[in-house]
């Protein structure tokens, strides 16, 4: 099984400008009341990586009760707003308006160079070594118009396929040949790539969903995913300190192990899982000096007080080297 390593510098204000994001997030606050008013109709859920009962209660964020799974040491919210309602959240919230059209937009050469094009290069280089002869390719809730024009000029596919692009507006910046459906279940033939970024964090249940990638793909189909994971360093040192957790759009931080174990059983061959993310140093270091009381280990408090910036990027290399950086990407292959 591959893993990846990112050695180019990347700074988090380049994609996550201070000023955007804190409004990102206020307006996020602000919707949460009238999205999800009524908690009562949420539902209580095993934990969505292993199926593992009775979690521990972990923290509450913005009303949010998160939950701690003692079996796959993953992360969730429990009880959760149901798939209808997260559906009705990402199609028609100001936040995620905001978030496409304003930060990412002012953001998009940067984004471009570090995040997209990187993606769309492995999943187009993964696809080359391992299923040379795909033509049709499948991206579940599009996000990034620009990821899928570096798919479709590549010509490599002869169709281009988006399953619920998570705004409207956005169909219009696809290339201009993609057949856009609003659910899944309106795909009638098995695809040969099947691509979900940033997708199972957010999803009411990311095990079913899995399920259902699994019979959309033909065989040997390829299905590729990216996501935030718990494992990972950011959440592990600053937990409900971090900035970048929040619901509803980080409901599942699913473990490493779990992750895996979810598509070995529905019956993927994993054939890369790297954690190639480049800012969790940062987002820590960030954050300690912003709140000195956040609880963190003396040693790590002392290497940002006496190491330089050396020091810090070693870290943030073993970090990826040894699959404990908090942003995850994985390829697999259907058996």
């Amino acid at each position: 099984m591959k893993r990846v390593v990112f050695v180019e510098d990347l700074s988090e204000l380049e994609i996550r400008p201070d000023n955007l994001y804190n409004r990102y997030k206020d307006l996020l606050k602000d919707e949460i009341m009238s999205f999800f008013p009524d908690k009562s109709l949420f539902v209580e859920t095993n934990c969505p990586g292993c199926g593992g009962e009775k979690p521990e209660k972990a923290f509450v964020k913005f009303g949010f009760q998160y939950c701690k799974c003692g079996r796959c040491g993953s992360l969730f919210v429990s009880p959760r707003p149901t798939a209808k309602m997260l559906g009705n959240f990402y199609q028609n919230s100001r936040a995620v308006s905001f978030w496409r059209n304003e930060m990412a937009e002012k953001t998009k050469e940067s984004r471009n160079r570090h995040q997209l094009f990187p993606v769309g290069q492995w999943v187009l280089e993964l696809v080359d070594e391992y299923l040379p002869e795909a033509k049709t390719f499948l991206d579940y809730h599009s996000k990034y118009p620009g990821l899928l024009s570096t798919i479709g000029e590549a010509m490599k596919f002869s169709r281009v396929i988006s399953i619920s692009p998570e705004l409207p507006e956005s169909k219009g910046l696809f290339p201009d040949d993609t057949i856009v459906y609003d659910d899944i279940s309106s795909i009638k033939e098995k695809v040969d790539v099947f691509t979900a970024f940033e997708v199972i964090e957010r999803i009411f249940d990311p095990a079913e969903f899995i399920k259902e990638v699994y019979q959309v793909c033909q065989s040997q189909g390829l299905f590729f995913l990216t996501t935030n994971t718990f494992s990972g360093f950011e959440y592990q040192i600053l937990n409900a300190k971090s900035p970048r957790l929040h619901p509803p759009d980080r409901i599942n931080l699913l473990s490493i192990e779990a992750i895996h174990s979810i598509l070995t059983e529905s019956g993927f061959e994993v054939i890369e899982l790297s954690t190639p993310g480049r800012l969790d140093v940062e987002i820590v270091r960030n954050a300690l000096e912003s709140n000195p009381a956040i609880p963190a280990p003396e040693f790590l408090k002392y290497i940002f007080k006496n190491r330089d910036k050396g020091a810090w990027h070693s870290l943030q290399d073993f970090l990826q080297q040894n699959r404990l950086s908090s942003y995850v990407r994985v390829a697999a292959r259907k058996k």
